[in-house]
């Protein structure tokens, strides 16, 4: 089905919107690599940084019973994760599917940096988890991005939010 002139419009703009947010997923990415953030025994500080004096008692308890317990395996998903959305993203390819992986990302962020012992501004997390919910509900992937291409090939994806 073809789209409207102003649609395609939409979407190329929320295709920059889609852009960015990979581009901020690759640059976070590449930042806590050079760090060594994804080494078991710094994710592990940096999530007890982020446990300590938190106020939401069982997010709290996940944090230090679920997640630093099993830094290793945290660690090596987030390094993933930040680099498959980050490259989903910035390619247009299954958009929705890496826009909800943000969308539960970056509320996870808000979540942990709730803690006011970290100093953060959690609007900022805020309008990431919105900007990556809009992607998503956009099919932002079908402009400027590999999605325009299945979509064409194949108007109906095989799965639910593919493209």
């Amino acid at each position: 089905m073809a789209q409207s002139k102003d649609a395609y419009k939409i979407r190329r703009t929320v295709a920059l919107l889609r852009i960015t947010l990979g581009v901020i997923l690759l640059v976070t990415w590449w930042e806590n690599l050079q760090k060594g953030l994804y080494q078991a025994n710094n994710f592990a500080a940096f999530i007890g940084s982020l446990a300590a004096g938190h106020p939401i008692e069982p997010y709290r308890r996940f944090l230090t019973d679920v997640v630093i317990p099993n830094a290793t395996i945290f660690s090596t998903f987030q390094l993933v994760t930040e680099l498959g959305m980050g490259v989903a993203l910035v390619l247009g390819v299954f958009t929705p599917l890496a826009a909800l992986g943000a969308v539960f990302f970056f509320l996870n962020l808000l979540l942990a940096y709730l803690n006011p012992n970290t100093g953060e501004w959690i609007w900022t997390y805020v309008l990431l988890t919105v900007s990556a919910w809009t992607v998503a509900m956009s099919r932002a992937g079908r402009a400027l991005g590999i999605d325009r291409r299945l979509s064409r090939d194949r108007e109906k994806p095989p799965y639910p939010l593919m493209w």
